[in-house]
Protein backbone atom coordinates (compact mmCIF):
# COMPACT_ATOMS: atom_id res chain seq x y z
CA UNK A 1 0.00 0.00 0.00
CA UNK A 2 2.56 2.29 1.30
CA UNK A 3 4.32 2.12 -2.28
CA UNK A 4 1.61 2.85 -4.27
CA UNK A 5 1.42 6.61 -2.25
CA UNK A 6 4.89 6.55 -2.37
CA UNK A 7 5.98 5.50 -5.70
CA UNK A 8 3.47 5.58 -7.91
CA UNK A 9 0.21 8.14 -7.27
CA UNK A 10 2.09 11.38 -6.52
CA UNK A 11 5.39 11.30 -8.56
CA UNK A 12 3.73 13.91 -10.74
CA UNK A 13 4.64 16.68 -7.83
CA UNK A 14 7.85 16.62 -8.93
CA UNK A 15 7.24 17.38 -12.43
CA UNK A 16 7.08 21.13 -13.82
CA UNK A 17 3.76 21.76 -15.29
CA UNK A 18 3.29 24.59 -17.41
CA UNK A 19 0.22 25.38 -16.11
CA UNK A 20 0.76 29.15 -14.66
CA UNK A 21 -0.72 31.39 -17.53
CA UNK A 22 -4.07 29.00 -17.25
CA UNK A 23 -4.04 29.00 -13.76
CA UNK A 24 -3.81 32.90 -13.66
CA UNK A 25 -6.61 32.64 -15.97
CA UNK A 26 -8.68 30.93 -13.97
CA UNK A 27 -7.71 32.65 -10.63
CA UNK A 28 -8.65 35.14 -12.44
CA UNK A 29 -12.30 34.55 -12.96
CA UNK A 30 -13.14 33.35 -9.42
CA UNK A 31 -12.46 36.53 -8.69
CA UNK A 32 -14.26 39.01 -11.73
CA UNK A 33 -17.24 38.80 -10.21
CA UNK A 34 -15.76 41.18 -6.85
CA UNK A 35 -13.79 43.34 -9.18
CA UNK A 36 -15.67 46.61 -8.08
CA UNK A 37 -14.69 45.68 -4.23
CA UNK A 38 -11.22 44.46 -5.09
CA UNK A 39 -11.16 48.23 -6.59
CA UNK A 40 -12.15 49.44 -3.69
CA UNK A 41 -9.89 47.53 -1.77
CA UNK A 42 -6.67 49.02 -4.15
CA UNK A 43 -8.01 52.54 -3.76
CA UNK A 44 -7.63 51.76 0.31
CA UNK A 45 -4.19 49.80 -0.31
CA UNK A 46 -3.37 53.47 -2.09
CA UNK A 47 -4.04 55.48 0.63
CA UNK A 48 -2.23 53.63 3.57
CA UNK A 49 0.66 52.69 1.10
CA UNK A 50 1.02 57.21 0.88
CA UNK A 51 0.23 57.50 5.29
CA UNK A 52 2.81 54.85 5.09
CA UNK A 53 5.65 56.70 3.22
CA UNK A 54 4.97 60.22 4.45
CA UNK A 55 6.39 59.42 8.10
CA UNK A 56 10.36 59.50 7.17
CA UNK A 57 9.92 62.09 4.65
CA UNK A 58 7.73 64.06 7.67
CA UNK A 59 11.11 62.97 9.88
CA UNK A 60 13.68 64.57 7.46
CA UNK A 61 11.22 67.76 7.39
CA UNK A 62 11.48 67.07 11.59
CA UNK A 63 15.44 66.78 11.54
CA UNK A 64 16.58 69.30 8.80
CA UNK A 65 13.61 72.41 8.81
CA UNK A 66 12.82 72.43 12.75
CA UNK A 67 15.19 70.77 15.39
CA UNK A 68 18.05 72.13 13.03
CA UNK A 69 16.71 75.31 13.44
CA UNK A 70 14.87 75.28 16.49
CA UNK A 71 11.40 75.71 15.09
CA UNK A 72 9.67 74.22 17.99
CA UNK A 73 6.11 75.40 16.49
CA UNK A 74 6.42 73.83 13.34
CA UNK A 75 7.81 70.48 15.25
CA UNK A 76 4.51 70.34 16.51
CA UNK A 77 2.61 70.85 13.62
CA UNK A 78 4.86 68.09 12.41
CA UNK A 79 4.45 65.66 15.19
CA UNK A 80 0.53 66.16 14.78
CA UNK A 81 0.85 65.19 10.88
CA UNK A 82 2.94 62.41 12.07
CA UNK A 83 0.38 61.37 14.61
CA UNK A 84 -2.78 61.60 12.10
CA UNK A 85 -0.88 58.98 9.24
CA UNK A 86 -0.38 56.72 11.85
CA UNK A 87 -4.38 57.13 12.73
CA UNK A 88 -5.12 57.27 9.23
CA UNK A 89 -3.04 54.11 8.33
CA UNK A 90 -4.64 52.03 11.20
CA UNK A 91 -8.28 53.13 10.09
CA UNK A 92 -7.44 52.24 6.14
CA UNK A 93 -5.46 48.83 7.34
CA UNK A 94 -8.65 47.85 9.11
CA UNK A 95 -10.84 48.33 6.17
CA UNK A 96 -8.19 46.75 3.65
CA UNK A 97 -8.62 43.54 5.69
CA UNK A 98 -12.33 43.57 6.08
CA UNK A 99 -12.74 43.76 2.33
CA UNK A 100 -10.49 41.58 1.01
CA UNK A 101 -11.58 39.08 3.97
CA UNK A 102 -15.20 39.09 2.72
CA UNK A 103 -13.42 38.97 -1.19
CA UNK A 104 -11.78 35.95 -0.35
CA UNK A 105 -14.88 33.91 1.36
CA UNK A 106 -16.96 34.90 -1.18
CA UNK A 107 -14.38 33.61 -3.73
CA UNK A 108 -13.37 30.36 -2.20
CA UNK A 109 -17.26 29.64 -1.39
CA UNK A 110 -17.67 29.82 -5.08
CA UNK A 111 -14.39 27.37 -5.74
CA UNK A 112 -15.64 24.75 -2.94
CA UNK A 113 -18.82 25.08 -4.96
CA UNK A 114 -17.38 24.55 -8.39
CA UNK A 115 -15.29 21.94 -7.35
CA UNK A 116 -17.70 19.85 -5.49
CA UNK A 117 -19.70 19.89 -8.29
CA UNK A 118 -17.49 18.89 -10.94
CA UNK A 119 -16.46 15.84 -8.51
CA UNK A 120 -20.31 14.88 -7.84
CA UNK A 121 -20.67 15.11 -11.97
CA UNK A 122 -17.89 13.94 -13.27
CA UNK A 123 -17.66 10.59 -15.46
CA UNK A 124 -17.96 7.23 -12.16
CA UNK A 125 -14.90 5.94 -14.17
CA UNK A 126 -12.81 8.99 -13.51
CA UNK A 127 -13.60 9.22 -9.92
CA UNK A 128 -13.96 5.63 -8.88
CA UNK A 129 -10.10 5.08 -9.09
CA UNK A 130 -9.06 7.95 -7.23
CA UNK A 131 -7.87 7.69 -3.82
CA UNK A 132 -10.67 9.32 -1.43
CA UNK A 133 -8.80 11.54 0.39
CA UNK A 134 -6.96 12.71 -2.44
CA UNK A 135 -10.19 14.10 -3.74
CA UNK A 136 -11.17 15.42 -0.34
CA UNK A 137 -8.13 17.22 -0.25
CA UNK A 138 -8.99 18.85 -3.35
CA UNK A 139 -12.61 20.32 -1.65
CA UNK A 140 -10.75 21.68 1.59
CA UNK A 141 -7.03 21.53 1.93
CA UNK A 142 -6.55 22.84 -1.67
CA UNK A 143 -9.37 25.44 -1.30
CA UNK A 144 -8.39 26.57 1.50
CA UNK A 145 -4.83 27.18 0.40
CA UNK A 146 -6.54 29.46 -2.74
CA UNK A 147 -8.37 30.79 -0.01
CA UNK A 148 -5.29 32.12 1.66
CA UNK A 149 -4.08 33.30 -1.75
CA UNK A 150 -6.87 36.52 -2.12
CA UNK A 151 -6.92 36.90 1.46
CA UNK A 152 -3.21 37.40 2.53
CA UNK A 153 -1.12 36.55 -0.27
CA UNK A 154 -2.69 38.88 -3.07
CA UNK A 155 -3.04 41.79 -0.86
CA UNK A 156 0.76 41.31 -0.16
CA UNK A 157 1.89 41.19 -3.39
CA UNK A 158 -0.02 44.17 -4.25
CA UNK A 159 1.03 45.98 -0.78
CA UNK A 160 4.39 45.30 -1.28
CA UNK A 161 4.58 46.44 -4.71
CA UNK A 162 3.14 49.60 -4.20
CA UNK A 163 5.34 50.85 -1.13
CA UNK A 164 8.40 49.31 -3.55
CA UNK A 165 7.77 51.62 -6.09
CA UNK A 166 6.85 54.63 -3.80
CA UNK A 167 10.01 54.34 -2.08
CA UNK A 168 11.39 53.99 -5.24
CA UNK A 169 9.98 57.29 -6.67
CA UNK A 170 10.22 59.43 -3.54
CA UNK A 171 14.12 58.45 -2.63
CA UNK A 172 14.68 59.56 -6.19
CA UNK A 173 13.10 63.20 -5.68
CA UNK A 174 14.72 63.68 -2.22
CA UNK A 175 18.16 62.66 -3.24
CA UNK A 176 19.11 60.76 -6.70
CA UNK A 177 22.60 60.40 -5.72
CA UNK A 178 21.66 58.59 -2.53
CA UNK A 179 18.83 56.68 -4.00
CA UNK A 180 21.28 55.29 -6.88
CA UNK A 181 23.56 54.03 -4.27
CA UNK A 182 20.79 52.50 -2.51
CA UNK A 183 19.53 50.70 -5.50
CA UNK A 184 22.92 49.13 -6.49
CA UNK A 185 21.59 46.14 -4.54
CA UNK A 186 19.15 45.53 -6.22
CA UNK A 187 20.42 43.60 -8.91
CA UNK A 188 21.62 40.80 -6.19
CA UNK A 189 18.54 41.13 -4.56
CA UNK A 190 16.76 39.75 -8.11
CA UNK A 191 19.17 36.90 -8.81
CA UNK A 192 18.63 35.65 -5.02
CA UNK A 193 14.90 35.62 -6.10
CA UNK A 194 14.70 34.22 -8.87
CA UNK A 195 17.06 30.77 -7.77
CA UNK A 196 15.01 30.98 -4.33
CA UNK A 197 11.50 30.88 -6.74
CA UNK A 198 13.22 28.16 -9.20
CA UNK A 199 13.91 25.74 -5.86
CA UNK A 200 10.75 27.16 -3.59
CA UNK A 201 7.78 26.04 -6.41
CA UNK A 202 8.85 22.67 -6.41
CA UNK A 203 9.15 22.25 -2.79
CA UNK A 204 5.86 23.61 -2.11
CA UNK A 205 4.14 21.47 -4.96
CA UNK A 206 5.72 18.19 -3.39
CA UNK A 207 4.08 19.49 0.05
CA UNK A 208 0.60 19.36 -1.44
CA UNK A 209 1.20 16.51 -2.83
CA UNK A 210 1.87 15.01 -0.36
CA UNK A 211 -0.47 16.25 2.32
CA UNK A 212 -3.11 14.23 0.03
CA UNK A 213 -1.05 11.76 0.49
CA UNK A 214 -1.52 11.59 3.96
CA UNK A 215 -5.17 11.97 3.75
CA UNK A 216 -5.76 9.31 0.94
CA UNK A 217 -3.66 6.95 3.47
CA UNK A 218 -5.78 7.66 6.22
CA UNK A 219 -8.82 7.50 4.96
CA UNK A 220 -8.30 4.14 3.68
CA UNK A 221 -7.14 3.05 6.91
CA UNK A 222 -9.60 4.47 8.69
CA UNK A 223 -12.50 3.04 6.12
CA UNK A 224 -10.61 -0.67 6.07
CA UNK A 225 -10.26 -0.55 10.41
CA UNK A 226 -11.88 -3.65 10.89
CA UNK A 227 -9.65 -5.42 8.57
CA UNK A 228 -6.69 -3.69 10.48
CA UNK A 229 -7.71 -5.15 13.70
CA UNK A 230 -9.31 -8.16 12.60
CA UNK A 231 -6.11 -9.02 10.80
CA UNK A 232 -3.55 -7.68 14.29
CA UNK A 233 -2.15 -5.66 10.90
CA UNK A 234 -1.21 -3.09 13.77
CA UNK A 235 2.50 -2.97 13.08
CA UNK A 236 2.84 -2.79 9.18
CA UNK A 237 -0.08 -0.28 9.05
CA UNK A 238 1.66 1.71 11.50
CA UNK A 239 4.99 1.22 9.45
CA UNK A 240 3.54 2.10 6.32
CA UNK A 241 2.09 5.59 7.48
CA UNK A 242 5.69 5.87 8.89
CA UNK A 243 6.51 5.56 5.28
CA UNK A 244 3.62 8.21 4.14
CA UNK A 245 4.13 10.63 7.28
CA UNK A 246 7.93 10.65 6.67
CA UNK A 247 7.71 11.24 2.66
CA UNK A 248 5.48 14.44 4.28
CA UNK A 249 8.53 15.31 6.85
CA UNK A 250 11.12 15.23 3.73
CA UNK A 251 9.01 17.60 1.92
CA UNK A 252 8.22 19.92 4.51
CA UNK A 253 12.33 19.83 5.48
CA UNK A 254 12.79 20.81 2.12
CA UNK A 255 10.67 23.14 2.51
CA UNK A 256 12.15 25.10 5.09
CA UNK A 257 15.61 24.55 3.85
CA UNK A 258 14.41 26.58 0.90
CA UNK A 259 13.34 29.39 2.70
CA UNK A 260 16.02 29.17 5.43
CA UNK A 261 18.83 29.82 2.45
CA UNK A 262 16.30 33.00 1.33
CA UNK A 263 15.74 35.07 4.37
CA UNK A 264 19.17 35.07 5.55
CA UNK A 265 20.83 36.27 2.32
CA UNK A 266 18.04 39.19 2.13
CA UNK A 267 19.06 40.59 5.73
CA UNK A 268 22.40 40.18 4.46
CA UNK A 269 21.85 42.66 1.23
CA UNK A 270 20.13 44.97 3.98
CA UNK A 271 22.94 45.45 5.57
CA UNK A 272 25.09 46.10 2.62
CA UNK A 273 22.86 48.11 1.24
CA UNK A 274 22.90 50.17 4.85
CA UNK A 275 26.35 50.47 5.23
CA UNK A 276 26.64 51.42 1.49
CA UNK A 277 24.25 54.64 2.09
CA UNK A 278 26.17 55.67 5.55
CA UNK A 279 29.45 55.57 3.60
CA UNK A 280 28.48 57.82 0.80
CA UNK A 281 26.20 59.60 3.23
CA UNK A 282 29.20 60.48 5.35
CA UNK A 283 31.35 61.13 2.22
CA UNK A 284 28.87 63.89 0.80
CA UNK A 285 27.85 65.08 4.50
CA UNK A 286 31.49 65.84 5.00
CA UNK A 287 31.11 68.34 1.52
CA UNK A 288 28.07 69.63 3.18
CA UNK A 289 26.24 68.45 0.06
CA UNK A 290 23.73 66.09 2.05
CA UNK A 291 21.52 66.98 5.06
CA UNK A 292 21.23 64.88 8.12
CA UNK A 293 17.77 64.32 8.10
CA UNK A 294 17.75 62.72 4.23
CA UNK A 295 20.08 60.53 5.39
CA UNK A 296 17.50 59.58 8.63
CA UNK A 297 14.78 59.66 6.45
CA UNK A 298 16.82 57.12 3.35
CA UNK A 299 17.42 54.63 6.36
CA UNK A 300 14.03 54.53 7.08
CA UNK A 301 12.88 54.20 3.35
CA UNK A 302 15.54 51.59 3.11
CA UNK A 303 14.52 49.83 5.93
CA UNK A 304 11.04 50.36 4.82
CA UNK A 305 11.76 48.40 1.21
CA UNK A 306 13.65 45.73 2.69
CA UNK A 307 10.47 44.67 4.58
CA UNK A 308 8.08 43.97 1.90
CA UNK A 309 11.16 41.78 0.57
CA UNK A 310 10.66 39.71 3.82
CA UNK A 311 6.97 40.01 3.87
CA UNK A 312 7.04 38.40 0.16
CA UNK A 313 9.06 35.59 1.16
CA UNK A 314 7.34 34.80 3.84
CA UNK A 315 4.43 35.07 1.92
CA UNK A 316 5.95 33.21 -1.27
CA UNK A 317 5.69 29.71 0.72
CA UNK A 318 1.86 30.95 0.97
CA UNK A 319 1.46 31.75 -3.00
CA UNK A 320 3.60 28.67 -3.80
CA UNK A 321 1.22 26.70 -2.16
CA UNK A 322 -1.66 27.83 -3.68
CA UNK A 323 -0.61 27.62 -6.78
CA UNK A 324 0.27 24.37 -6.53
CA UNK A 325 -3.43 23.95 -4.87
CA UNK A 326 -4.78 26.30 -7.71
CA UNK A 327 -3.56 23.37 -10.44
CA UNK A 328 -4.83 20.67 -9.03
CA UNK A 329 -7.74 22.45 -8.58
CA UNK A 330 -7.62 23.56 -12.48
CA UNK A 331 -6.97 19.98 -13.54
CA UNK A 332 -10.40 19.39 -12.04
CA UNK A 333 -12.63 22.11 -12.76
CA UNK A 334 -10.62 23.26 -16.27
CA UNK A 335 -12.65 20.68 -18.90
CA UNK A 336 -15.65 22.92 -18.67
CA UNK A 337 -18.90 21.69 -18.37
CA UNK A 338 -18.99 18.16 -16.28
CA UNK A 339 -19.89 15.42 -18.33
CA UNK A 340 -22.34 13.97 -16.02
CA UNK A 341 -24.40 17.69 -15.27
CA UNK A 342 -27.92 17.66 -15.94
CA UNK A 343 -28.09 19.64 -19.48
CA UNK A 344 -31.43 21.74 -20.01
CA UNK A 345 -34.24 19.99 -21.62
CA UNK A 346 -38.08 19.68 -21.63
CA UNK A 347 -40.31 17.36 -20.81
CA UNK A 348 -39.74 13.74 -21.40
CA UNK A 349 -42.03 10.45 -22.29
CA UNK A 350 -42.16 8.60 -19.68
CA UNK A 351 -41.05 5.29 -20.55
CA UNK A 352 -42.36 1.79 -20.42
CA UNK A 353 -39.45 0.16 -19.40
CA UNK A 354 -38.52 -2.35 -22.43
CA UNK A 355 -34.45 -2.96 -22.47
CA UNK A 356 -32.61 -3.84 -25.50
CA UNK A 357 -28.73 -4.71 -25.43
CA UNK A 358 -27.73 -5.04 -29.41
CA UNK A 359 -24.70 -6.69 -29.84
CA UNK A 360 -22.46 -4.88 -26.80
CA UNK A 361 -18.90 -5.52 -26.35
CA UNK A 362 -17.66 -3.75 -23.29
CA UNK A 363 -13.99 -4.19 -21.78
CA UNK A 364 -12.29 -2.33 -18.94
CA UNK A 365 -8.66 -2.75 -20.39
CA UNK A 366 -8.98 -3.86 -24.31
CA UNK A 367 -8.61 -5.90 -26.04
CA UNK A 368 -9.19 -8.09 -22.59
CA UNK A 369 -13.44 -8.06 -23.12
CA UNK A 370 -15.80 -8.71 -19.96
CA UNK A 371 -18.72 -8.33 -22.63
CA UNK A 372 -18.30 -9.85 -26.40
CA UNK A 373 -21.39 -9.09 -28.55
CA UNK A 374 -23.95 -9.33 -25.65
CA UNK A 375 -27.76 -9.02 -27.02
CA UNK A 376 -30.77 -9.74 -25.06
CA UNK A 377 -34.08 -7.66 -24.75
CA UNK A 378 -36.56 -7.32 -21.37
CA UNK A 379 -40.12 -6.83 -22.50
CA UNK A 380 -41.49 -4.10 -20.19
CA UNK A 381 -43.36 -5.28 -16.91
CA UNK A 382 -40.98 -8.28 -16.98
CA UNK A 383 -38.86 -10.13 -14.34
CA UNK A 384 -35.16 -11.02 -15.98
CA UNK A 385 -32.82 -12.47 -13.22
CA UNK A 386 -29.11 -12.72 -14.61
CA UNK A 387 -26.89 -15.65 -13.09
CA UNK A 388 -23.32 -16.78 -14.06
CA UNK A 389 -20.00 -17.59 -12.23
CA UNK A 390 -17.74 -14.49 -10.96
CA UNK A 391 -16.62 -12.38 -13.66
CA UNK A 392 -18.63 -13.39 -16.59
CA UNK A 393 -20.14 -9.40 -16.62
CA UNK A 394 -23.36 -9.86 -14.42
CA UNK A 395 -22.34 -6.23 -12.91
CA UNK A 396 -21.14 -4.99 -15.89
CA UNK A 397 -24.12 -5.27 -17.50
CA UNK A 398 -25.79 -3.05 -14.42
CA UNK A 399 -23.20 -0.08 -14.71
CA UNK A 400 -23.62 -0.15 -18.64
CA UNK A 401 -27.39 0.27 -17.99
CA UNK A 402 -27.00 2.93 -15.76
CA UNK A 403 -23.89 4.36 -18.10
CA UNK A 404 -21.41 4.14 -15.14
CA UNK A 405 -19.67 2.66 -18.10
CA UNK A 406 -20.15 2.93 -22.11
CA UNK A 407 -19.54 0.16 -24.43
CA UNK A 408 -17.02 0.43 -26.45
CA UNK A 409 -19.33 -1.29 -29.37
CA UNK A 410 -23.50 -1.79 -29.90
CA UNK A 411 -25.92 0.00 -28.26
CA UNK A 412 -28.97 -0.33 -25.23
CA UNK A 413 -31.76 0.79 -26.15
CA UNK A 414 -34.99 1.73 -23.33
CA UNK A 415 -38.03 1.79 -25.53
CA UNK A 416 -36.26 1.85 -28.21
CA UNK A 417 -34.16 5.26 -27.49
CA UNK A 418 -30.34 4.44 -27.78
CA UNK A 419 -29.41 5.07 -23.59
CA UNK A 420 -27.01 7.46 -24.99
CA UNK A 421 -29.16 10.19 -26.19
CA UNK A 422 -31.10 10.24 -22.79
CA UNK A 423 -29.96 12.76 -20.21
CA UNK A 424 -28.56 11.05 -17.83
CA UNK A 425 -30.76 12.58 -14.85
CA UNK A 426 -33.62 10.66 -16.74
CA UNK A 427 -32.64 7.96 -17.42
CA UNK A 428 -31.41 7.71 -13.95
CA UNK A 429 -34.56 8.59 -12.56
CA UNK A 430 -35.75 6.10 -14.95
CA UNK A 431 -33.61 2.90 -13.08
CA UNK A 432 -33.92 2.64 -9.81
CA UNK A 433 -30.97 0.67 -8.76
CA UNK A 434 -30.04 -1.41 -5.15
CA UNK A 435 -26.15 -2.15 -5.08
CA UNK A 436 -24.11 -4.72 -3.15
CA UNK A 437 -23.02 -2.86 -1.41
CA UNK A 438 -25.33 -0.95 0.26
CA UNK A 439 -24.19 3.25 1.22
CA UNK A 440 -26.50 4.84 3.55
CA UNK A 441 -25.84 8.43 4.53
CA UNK A 442 -25.81 10.48 7.89
CA UNK A 443 -29.34 10.72 8.70
CA UNK A 444 -32.78 9.27 9.64
CA UNK A 445 -34.72 6.01 8.27
CA UNK A 446 -37.14 8.31 6.38
CA UNK A 447 -34.48 10.31 5.10
CA UNK A 448 -32.23 7.47 3.73
CA UNK A 449 -35.40 6.39 2.28
CA UNK A 450 -36.53 9.23 0.11
CA UNK A 451 -32.66 10.57 -0.29
CA UNK A 452 -33.47 13.95 1.27
CA UNK A 453 -35.85 14.86 -1.22
CA UNK A 454 -38.93 16.57 -0.17
CA UNK A 455 -41.28 15.82 -3.25
CA UNK A 456 -41.01 12.37 -1.39
CA UNK A 457 -43.90 12.67 1.30
CA UNK A 458 -44.08 10.55 4.45
CA UNK A 459 -46.43 8.34 3.20
CA UNK A 460 -45.21 7.08 -0.08
CA UNK A 461 -41.84 6.14 2.29
CA UNK A 462 -44.40 4.48 4.21
CA UNK A 463 -45.70 2.87 1.27
CA UNK A 464 -42.29 1.81 -0.02
CA UNK A 465 -40.90 0.39 3.36
CA UNK A 466 -44.29 -1.66 3.74
CA UNK A 467 -43.47 -3.32 0.10
CA UNK A 468 -39.96 -3.73 0.81
CA UNK A 469 -40.59 -5.37 3.79
CA UNK A 470 -38.69 -2.94 6.57
CA UNK A 471 -41.73 -1.47 8.09
CA UNK A 472 -41.86 -3.88 10.89
CA UNK A 473 -37.94 -3.31 11.59
CA UNK A 474 -38.53 0.41 11.48
CA UNK A 475 -41.57 0.47 13.94
CA UNK A 476 -39.58 -1.53 16.36
CA UNK A 477 -36.51 1.25 16.47
CA UNK A 478 -37.04 3.96 18.84
CA UNK A 479 -38.07 6.79 16.90
CA UNK A 480 -39.29 4.97 14.12
CA UNK A 481 -39.12 6.59 10.70
CA UNK A 482 -37.85 9.57 12.52
CA UNK A 483 -34.60 7.30 13.73
CA UNK A 484 -30.91 8.36 13.31
CA UNK A 485 -28.93 5.34 10.89
CA UNK A 486 -25.39 6.54 12.35
CA UNK A 487 -22.53 7.32 9.07
CA UNK A 488 -22.96 4.40 7.33
CA UNK A 489 -25.97 3.05 8.88
CA UNK A 490 -23.68 1.73 12.19
CA UNK A 491 -26.87 1.47 13.99
CA UNK A 492 -28.50 -1.21 11.84
CA UNK A 493 -27.85 -4.43 10.78
CA UNK A 494 -26.45 -5.51 7.67
CA UNK A 495 -30.01 -6.81 6.25
CA UNK A 496 -31.62 -4.09 7.58
CA UNK A 497 -29.55 -1.86 5.11
CA UNK A 498 -30.46 -3.80 2.12
CA UNK A 499 -33.97 -3.73 2.74
CA UNK A 500 -33.70 0.23 3.60
CA UNK A 501 -32.21 0.27 0.24
CA UNK A 502 -34.81 -1.84 -1.61
CA UNK A 503 -37.52 1.02 0.06
CA UNK A 504 -35.39 3.55 -1.18
CA UNK A 505 -35.61 2.25 -4.91
CA UNK A 506 -39.19 1.80 -4.45
CA UNK A 507 -39.54 5.25 -2.91
CA UNK A 508 -38.30 6.89 -6.35
CA UNK A 509 -41.48 5.05 -8.49
CA UNK A 510 -38.71 4.25 -11.31
CA UNK A 511 -39.78 2.41 -13.64
CA UNK A 512 -37.65 -0.21 -13.92
CA UNK A 513 -35.43 -1.56 -11.09
CA UNK A 514 -32.77 -3.30 -10.90
CA UNK A 515 -30.60 -5.41 -8.53
CA UNK A 516 -27.10 -6.42 -8.24
CA UNK A 517 -26.31 -9.58 -5.90
CA UNK A 518 -28.48 -7.67 -3.03
CA UNK A 519 -28.86 -10.91 -1.17
CA UNK A 520 -24.98 -12.24 -0.99
CA UNK A 521 -24.51 -10.57 2.10
CA UNK A 522 -27.44 -11.24 4.09
CA UNK A 523 -28.82 -14.08 5.89
CA UNK A 524 -31.73 -16.19 5.07
CA UNK A 525 -34.53 -14.22 6.80
CA UNK A 526 -33.74 -11.05 5.31
CA UNK A 527 -33.25 -13.02 1.87
CA UNK A 528 -36.62 -14.42 2.42
CA UNK A 529 -38.06 -10.96 2.95
CA UNK A 530 -36.60 -9.62 -0.38
CA UNK A 531 -38.06 -12.89 -2.00
CA UNK A 532 -41.39 -11.90 -0.97
CA UNK A 533 -40.75 -8.12 -1.62
CA UNK A 534 -39.56 -8.80 -5.37
CA UNK A 535 -42.51 -11.08 -6.19
CA UNK A 536 -45.28 -8.04 -5.42
CA UNK A 537 -42.88 -5.51 -7.18
CA UNK A 538 -42.58 -7.72 -10.27
CA UNK A 539 -46.52 -7.40 -10.85
CA UNK A 540 -45.60 -3.69 -11.13
CA UNK A 541 -42.53 -3.02 -13.35
CA UNK A 542 -39.80 -4.04 -15.03
CA UNK A 543 -37.09 -5.54 -13.00
CA UNK A 544 -33.85 -6.75 -14.03
CA UNK A 545 -31.43 -8.99 -10.68
CA UNK A 546 -28.40 -9.91 -11.07
CA UNK A 547 -28.35 -12.43 -8.53
CA UNK A 548 -25.20 -15.27 -6.66
CA UNK A 549 -27.76 -16.86 -4.73
CA UNK A 550 -30.13 -18.35 -7.29
CA UNK A 551 -33.10 -18.70 -4.96
CA UNK A 552 -33.47 -14.93 -5.14
CA UNK A 553 -34.59 -15.40 -9.01
CA UNK A 554 -36.02 -18.40 -9.01
CA UNK A 555 -39.35 -16.60 -10.06
CA UNK A 556 -38.74 -14.97 -12.78
CA UNK A 557 -40.02 -14.90 -16.14
CA UNK A 558 -36.73 -15.33 -17.87
CA UNK A 559 -33.22 -16.21 -16.73
CA UNK A 560 -29.94 -15.44 -18.40
CA UNK A 561 -26.92 -17.30 -17.42
CA UNK A 562 -23.60 -15.79 -18.74
CA UNK A 563 -20.21 -17.58 -19.36
CA UNK A 564 -17.48 -15.33 -20.50
CA UNK A 565 -19.25 -12.61 -21.05
CA UNK A 566 -22.22 -14.01 -23.39
CA UNK A 567 -25.33 -15.55 -22.91
CA UNK A 568 -25.08 -19.39 -22.61
CA UNK A 569 -28.43 -20.00 -21.59
CA UNK A 570 -31.71 -18.56 -21.17
CA UNK A 571 -34.69 -19.59 -20.09
CA UNK A 572 -37.28 -20.22 -17.08
CA UNK A 573 -35.58 -21.42 -13.40
CA UNK A 574 -37.59 -25.29 -14.68
CA UNK A 575 -36.37 -25.13 -17.97
CA UNK A 576 -32.85 -24.48 -17.27
CA UNK A 577 -32.47 -27.05 -14.53
CA UNK A 578 -34.08 -29.30 -16.49
CA UNK A 579 -31.57 -28.75 -19.18
CA UNK A 580 -28.62 -29.92 -16.56
CA UNK A 581 -26.32 -27.17 -17.75
CA UNK A 582 -24.78 -24.14 -16.82
CA UNK A 583 -27.35 -23.08 -14.34
CA UNK A 584 -27.88 -26.58 -13.57
CA UNK A 585 -24.31 -26.95 -12.18
CA UNK A 586 -24.16 -23.79 -10.73
CA UNK A 587 -27.61 -24.30 -8.54
CA UNK A 588 -26.83 -27.79 -7.15
CA UNK A 589 -23.80 -26.03 -6.08
CA UNK A 590 -25.64 -24.26 -3.91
Amino acid sequence: MSMYYRGREYDSATRERPLDREVASVLWSFARPFRGLMAAALAVMLLETAADLARPYLLKVAIDSQIMTGDLAGLWQTAWLYGITIAAGMVFAWAQTILLQYIGQKIIFDVRQKVFRQLIYNRYTDIEGQPVGRLVTRVTNDTDAIKDLYTDVLVAFASDLLVLAGIIVVMLVIDWRLALVSFTVIPAMIAIASLYQKFARRAYRLVREKTAAINSFLQETLNGVAVVKAFARFTRSESEYAGVNGDYLAAGLKEMRTFAIFRPLVDLIYTLAVVLLLWYGNWESSLGVVEIGVVVAFLRYIEKFFWPIRDLAEKYSLLQSALAAAERVYELIAAGRPAEEPAEHGRHPKFNGEITFENVWFAYDEPHWVLCGLSFSVAAGDFVGIAGLSGSGKTTIINLLLRLNEPQRGRILLDGVDIREIPLDVLRRTIGVVFQDVHLFNGTVAENISLFDPAISREDIAAAAAVANCDRFIARLPQGYDTPIGYQGAMISVGQRQLLSLARMLACRAGVLVLDEATSNIDGETELLIQDALTHIAKQRTMIVVAHRLSTIQDADRILVLNRGAIAEAGSHADLVARRGLYWRLYHSQ
